[in-house]
């Protein structure tokens, strides 16, 4: 009979091989002696076959047994340490011996692993390290883009109504006293209190801005436009100003001159009994700081070679006559007075004696003093309702017209009439329509719609008025082209003819 070594299954002495795990059969006795001579797995203590180097249940390394040497009673101490030393030599120490042969190996694997733990506690704290650096790097991040400064667009989107300030990206316009040039204050009531260059400073900060309006105007139309101009107000005892005019500017720019004339002038100071003054004001007008000691450096210039009788470039109301007597109106000229033209007598039917009644001499009347050209301009503007909001200022035969029509067509009706004004030599046209501005504040609007992505919005603009037509795809788009129009320009939406148009089924 024949054996099968793994499985222990009997098979005739023909078959050669094991049908359950094709292992080669041995006969009986033979199998007798290999069981004897099986190797154990020092590990895991399984049975391995002879010539085998691998357990086949753990994969440990197997090492063939020792002959065994025969055991006697006497030599049983120097035996043990024989197994003692044999065991601490080999790496892998059989189950089931002596304490002391297996406490070896073990020890040195604790040895061993010391290294690996090591490695791994610096390995950890690296890695811990690391995340500090991203973090912190993260957070300094964090806090470069927030210190940084917004982008274009996110200053547009969070202010819908920036189109009103005078020129975009542009800080406030600088409207200042010169420094070099004290502020002159001559008249009857120079000394009093309220008049004092203290006061008169002092209305000039309180009502700056009055000024800077004028000027963020003039910057709306020419954002490189600045000027350094010397100011005369007549200020009259009661507080109010009477008159002002511009008596030398370094930029020819007479609707300038109008403009900040004309916010100076609606100024009220403290009330004073000492009488009036003439305050002259050393302004500087000026879209950037850097320009400010230039243009006063100019101003300073042109006011040295200013003569003191030279006429001002700009006059808000008609200087008055070189002559002492003040020259009456025309109205007052031409309407008689009861002393000048007595009422008439009758005549006596029978003049006897002409020395009894004596004729009563009238002494001649000096002809009316003929009308300075600038009254015939402002009369000859005043007579035609069309052109009432337009003024005008004369410098010898030279108009220059300056204000507001309703179209081109009333601006040549001004001019025509001042041209045909004896005495006009040239007229100058500063004028500005109502249709202009509109046409300039629907063009803004029509692009803030545009930028907005509400391209098919259109707008019409009358007045302070807009009306809206065209289409979009929701109401909230609807309503939203109204948030637009009313930021974009000083209007008010009275009439919103959008219509909504749902899109597809993706929104186009």
């Amino acid at each position: 009979m024949k054996t099968c070594p793994r499985c222990n299954r009997t098979y005739p002495d023909s078959e050669n091989f094991c049908e359950a795990d094709s292992s080669a059969l041995i006969s009986s006795p033979a199998f007798t002696q290999q069981a004897s001579s099986r190797i154990e797995c020092p590990v895991c203590g399984g049975k391995a076959e002879p010539g085998e180097v691998i357990c086949n249940f753990c994969g440990a390394r197997l090492e063939p047994n020792q002959p065994s040497q025969p055991a006697t009673p006497a030599s049983s101490q120097s035996q043990t340490t024989a197994q003692t030393a044999k065991s601490a030599a080999s790496p892998y120490p059989r189950l089931g011996g002596a304490v002391t042969q297996v406490r070896a190996p073990t020890t040195q694997i604790a040895s061993g692993s010391e290294p690996e733990s090591g490695r791994s506690i610096l390995g950890t704290a690296g890695y811990v390290v690391a995340a500090i650096i991203a973090l912190a790097a993260g957070a300094w991040f964090a806090i470069h883009l927030s210190s940084g400064k917004p982008s274009e667009e996110t200053a547009a989107v969070s202010s819908p109504a920036g189109a009103s300030s005078p020129v975009a990206g542009m800080g406030e316009p600088v409207v200042v006293l010169a420094n070099a040039m004290p502020v002159q204050v001559s008249g009857p009531a120079s000394t009093a209190p309220e008049r004092s260059s203290d006061a008169i400073r002092k209305a000039f900060d309180d009502n700056r801005g009055s000024i800077a309006d004028a000027y963020s105007l003039a910057l709306a139309s020419d954002p490189k436009v600045a000027d350094g101009m010397m100011v005369r107000l007549k200020i009259r005892g009661d507080g109010s100003v009477d008159s002002g005019a511009v008596r030398i500017s370094t930029a020819a720019d007479p609707s300038l001159d109008a403009k900040i004339t004309g916010a100076m002038i609606g100024w009220k100071l403290p009330a004073t009994s000492a009488g009036e003054v003439d305050v002259d004001y050393p302004i500087i007008l000026a879209h950037d700081n850097s320009e400010e000691s230039r243009i006063e450096s100019d101003l300073q210039a042109k006011l040295a070679a200013l003569s003191p009788t030279e006429t001002p470039e700009y006059a808000s109301a008609p200087e008055p006559e070189a002559s002492p007597l003040a020259a009456p109106s025309v109205e007052a000229a031409i309407a008689p007075t009861p002393e000048a033209v007595p009422s008439p007598a009758p005549a006596p039917e029978v003049v006897t004696k002409p020395r009894h009644h004596p004729r009563k001499e009238t002494a001649a009347l000096p002809p009316p003093p003929a009308a300075s050209l600038f009254q015939q301009v402002q009369d000859r503007l005043k007579s035609n309702p069309k052109l009432r909001r337009v003024k005008a200022y004369t410098t010898g035969g030279v108009v220059t017209l300056f204000g507001k029509v309703f179209d081109d067509s009333d601006k040549s009706l001004a001019i025509e009439s001042v041209r045909s004004i004896p005495g006009v030599t040239s007229v100058v046209d500063t004028m500005t329509t109502d249709e202009a501005e509109w046409g300039e504040q629907q063009t803004r609007i029509a692009q803030q719609l545009a930028n907005s992505g509400l391209d098919k919005v259109t707008v019409k603009v009358i007045g302070h008025d807009a009306f809206l037509n065209g289409e979009v795809k929701t109401p909230l788009e609807k309503d939203r082209a109204v948030t637009v129009a009313e930021g974009a320009a000083p209007v008010t939406v009275r009439e919103n003819l959008i219509r909504v148009i749902p899109g597809g089924m993706f929104g186009f």
